[in-house]
């Protein structure tokens, strides 16, 4: 059987997508100063996951009509990612963000340098993405918090779309996705406020519950949620190397991480994992199982450098679920 089994199950994804400059090892840029391109940023790496597991996507972003702004489009066109909704904005520049490896940290250190973009400055027309989701040309919605830091303007515009998809009818998962180098964790607070009654799935880091929300448990962790106005499906609470917990139906179900041999870079991985329940749920599948694939999409996420290099396509991971074996050589 073809993993896809419904061809008019679309998703609609959006936010600024980056030019990614990863410095390899651990030397100092003094000592070695090469880098490697790729394509980067939260949504388009759900996207471009979504992709690789035959799931139809767009994406939706403005961005420069520059060289780099040429690669994303290119990569996404390669990945099977709809880019009629990617606005390219005259003279403008692409952003770009520099990761450098720390010493022994798992995680990278990554610098931003956005501010001149489109959506940096708040220039991106969202009419079509609007039209679109009041025409429920789509059966998912998915976006970060980032978006809705990137201006003010940016910000009203994420939230526009936000509501056409909700008055819609339209699933939406939403990921907080906090980057502290954007906002104060007091601002990411209210964005959580300002966006949560609207949200179906919601998807936090277990350090980003506890920053923004002093919790640890799921279970606490929606009914303050609740508090708020949150009245979806469910809650995943992303745990990193101890896998995942969701709260759904007024039941926690836990699924464990994929066991890695080496971890080479965890950016990326959240966003594929968002991916991988994303495509489950729309298939139709029973929430452990949607886990499940974004259990194995994550892990395979952490064992490149690139952003969202390591994301599978389906029929590498087929095998977890049709009980075959896979056949090394």
């Amino acid at each position: 059987m073809n993993y896809l089994d419904n061809d008019n199950v679309s998703v609609l994804t959006f936010g600024e997508p980056l030019i990614s400059l990863a410095h390899e090892g651990n030397e100092s840029l003094f000592l070695k100063r090469t880098f490697t391109a790729d394509c980067a940023g939260a949504e388009l790496n759900t996207a471009i996951a979504l992709g690789r597991l035959g799931i139809p996507v767009a994406y939706a972003a403005a961005l420069g009509a520059d060289p780099f702004g040429d690669l994303l489009i290119r990569e996404l066109r390669a990945e099977g990612v709809d880019v009629s909704r990617v606005e390219r904005v005259g003279s403008e520049v692409t952003g770009v963000l520099f990761k450098f490896q720390s010493g022994l940290q798992t995680n990278p250190h990554v610098f931003y340098y956005r501010s001149e973009t489109p959506m940096g400055q708040g220039m991106w027309n969202i009419d079509r993405c609007v039209t679109d989701l009041q025409g429920r040309k789509f059966s998912w919605m998915h976006s970060t918090g980032i978006t809705w830091m990137l201006s003010r303007e940016t910000h009203q515009q994420a939230q526009d779309i936000l509501l056409a998809a909700h008055e819609s009818g339209i699933s939406i998962s939403f990921d907080i996705n906090v980057r502290l180098k954007l906002a104060d964790p007091e601002v990411w607070l209210d964005l959580l406020k300002e966006v949560i009654p609207y949200v179906d799935w919601f998807f936090i880091g277990d350090s980003e519950a506890q920053l923004l929300l002093s919790l640890d448990d799921v279970k606490d962790i929606t009914e303050v949620l609740q508090s708020y106005g949150f009245r979806g499906e469910g809650v995943i609470l992303k745990q990193g190397e101890h896998g995942a917990t969701a709260f759904h139906a007024g039941s926690e179900m836990h699924i464990a991480a994929l066991p890695v041999d080496k971890v080479v870079d965890t950016v990326g991985a959240g966003d594929g994992f968002n991916a991988g329940v994303i495509a489950g749920l729309l298939q139709g599948w029973s929430l452990e199982k949607a886990l499940k694939l974004a259990s194995i999409i994550g892990a395979h996420a952490v064992t490149s450098l690139g952003d969202s290099s390591g994301y599978p396509m389906w029929s590498a991971i087929a095998h977890y679920f049709t009980g075959d074996e896979e056949v090394a050589r």
